[in-house]
């Protein structure tokens, strides 16, 4: 059936179009944001041994707290003889484990702080590969995700499901925290279909052909529902306490860290430090310590790619804001191609984007400034098909197009329902009870803050100052303040309090030690809102997600 009202039906396809291509973006057909091939196992130049060595038994050395020591030892090696794509992938992944695990590894003592300072045989040649990957140098969804998989039975009849998957290195060596990266895995791999019919939906608005429209958007729909069950699966092989106490930490980043014993982030020795500068101003050097959020599965654009070709927005935390109208799909859809200025977003989301491979980022944003799957759905139906109750089993295709635009939206919040649940008790519930075993205090972090000038003047000198170049890196001092909010599990600021004044009043005094040698945390004082270091709440948070994605429903 025709529809008449939309112009672009009458029109002849614009000369300007050009169809997005997943390929372009190093998107894959098969596995979406995942790679087509299994990562690298290990890199093939022998030059890369002294790393691959290091994780042939990373567990047992972590375990044995031998990282520090064997990173200080280790020779800082060049990144110009990793020659491809998956070689670059390897080199990440390798360097971001030992890297977290230099910093929140500890020697042995458990009272002993993270560290500040990371060294240039980590340092160097991971801000080096992060460059070239148009990444942050921590641990992110692609680290211990999408580049972090291999295939147990290549000749099963679905390779890619969850129960014929394997993770590559963990940080705790747990069944675990490899189901927990799994589930993200599976999940990226079963919605690659609805990457395609994303674009073949754009494709059809482009013809004004509303069976394939509505048909891809089925295809969506579909991926999103085993997507749901997908998610649910979590609960099976990852124990919640286990994940809170004994692989959330590895996982965090330096960000709002001053509790957890990183008041300044953390110092990349040997690329931030190289140039001459007085040390007589300590002050100069602090500047130099980058701050970066933790690995998060919101660095994942695969939800979001799913938002905005769905046309759902996302404001400000604590922001209402409204769906798009019909008077505004017109206007987007005549107005440049489509092309318009991007609405309020929600600032963690977009943040996110910068701990995305470069490419991912790129398509997120091209898809923003061409998609207009709602607009064309908001102007192909009228009043009348607005206002049917019942839709089922109806022969008018706009009413079909409607229910398979709903239907996405469903999932979406479907999906959004089931995060919530798995928040609540796998964050919220183990923060406020507290761990099983009380550990030693640290000292406390207010004594490092402003450090002794004897004692800021005798590291800065342990430092290789130098006029040399070495690859440099973006700094994370000027990123927005890590926001415990749609994916809080790796922001260390959940929990009960380190301050006596905010001490939540269900938690004993001993467990508060424990949390200063662990985990830096905040819970309310009458112990029913979960806070991050900027007060932002985050069960709101995921509650505002969820209720955009249902009020965009039509």
């Amino acid at each position: 059936m025709p529809v008449e009202h939309i112009q672009v039906a009458s029109e002849p396809q614009s000369p300007l179009y050009s169809p997005l291509r997943l390929r372009d973006y190093d998107i894959s057909p098969v596995h979406g944001f995942l790679p087509t091939e299994q990562p690298l196992r290990r890199l093939p130049d022998p030059y890369y041994e002294p790393w691959e060595r290091i994780m042939d038994r990373f567990n047992s050395y972590l375990l044995g707290h031998h990282i520090r020591r064997l990173a200080r030892k280790m020779p800082v090696l060049g990144t110009d003889r990793l020659k491809t794509r998956e070689e670059r992938r390897r080199a990440f992944v390798v360097l971001s484990f030992m890297a977290h695990a230099f910093v929140w590894g500890r020697n042995g003592a458990a009272s002993e702080p993270a560290s500040e300072f990371l060294p240039p045989s980590i340092s160097i040649p991971w801000v080096a590969v992060s460059d070239m990957l148009q990444l942050n140098p921590v641990v992110c969804c692609a680290a211990v995700c999408h580049w972090n998989w291999q295939i147990l039975d290549e000749n099963a009849k679905e390779p890619m499901s969850l129960d014929n998957l394997g993770t590559l290195h963990t940080f705790s060596g747990s069944m675990d925290e490899s189901w927990f990266y799994l589930v993200t895995v599976a999940i990226e791999a079963k919605c690659a279909s609805g990457l395609s019919a994303i674009l073949d939906a754009m494709d059809g608005i482009e013809c004004n052909d509303m069976d394939s429209v509505t048909g891809s958007l089925g295809r969506i729909a579909a991926s999103l529902h085993e997507a749901n069950a997908i998610l649910e699966r979590i609960y099976e092989h990852c124990d919640p306490y286990v994940f809170y106490w004994k692989i959330r930490e590895f996982l965090a980043g330096w960000e709002n860290m001053a509790e957890a014993g990183l008041p300044y982030g953390v110092l990349y020795e040997g690329v931030d430090d190289t140039d001459t500068f007085s040390l007589d101003n300590w002050q100069s050097l602090l500047r130099r310590f980058r701050k970066y959020a933790g690995g998060s599965a919101a660095q994942t654009p695969l939800l979001q790619a799913f938002d905005i070709a769905l046309g759902i927005k996302h404001y400000p935390t604590g922001k209402r804001g409204k769906q798009s109208s019909v008077v505004e799909a017109r206007a987007r859809l005549h107005a440049q191609q489509g092309i318009s200025e991007p609405p309020p977003a929600n600032s963690y989301l977009v943040h996110m984007r910068n701990y995305m491979p470069g490419r991912h980022r790129q398509f997120l944003e091209d898809l923003a400034a061409t998609c207009m799957i709602r607009e064309y759905v908001l102007l192909a139906c009228s009043d009348s098909v607005f206002a049917q109750q019942s839709i089922e089993d109806s022969d008018d295709p706009r009413v079909r197009l409607r229910q398979a635009y709903n239907s996405c939206l469903s999932m979406m919040k479907a999906f959004r329902d089931k995060h919530i649940m798995i928040v609540t008790r796998y964050i919220i519930a183990p923060a406020r009870s507290g761990p099983s075993v009380v550990l030693p205090s640290v000292p406390p972090v207010s004594s490092q803050i402003v450090p002794p000038e004897e004692q800021t003047r005798a590291r800065i000198a342990q430092l290789n100052l130098g006029s040399r170049p070495l690859p440099g890196g973006r700094l994370g001092g000027d990123s927005l303040p890590a926001d415990p909010t749609m994916y809080p599990q790796t922001n260390k600021a959940l929990g009960p309090s380190v301050s006596g004044e905010t001490r939540s009043k269900s938690v004993p005094m001993a467990v508060n030690g424990a949390t200063k040698a662990r985990l830096a945390r905040t819970v309310d004082d009458d112990n029913t809102v979960i806070r991050g270091t900027g007060g932002t709440d985050a069960i709101q948070f995921l509650k505002q997600v969820r209720n955009e994605t249902a009020q965009t429903m039509l």
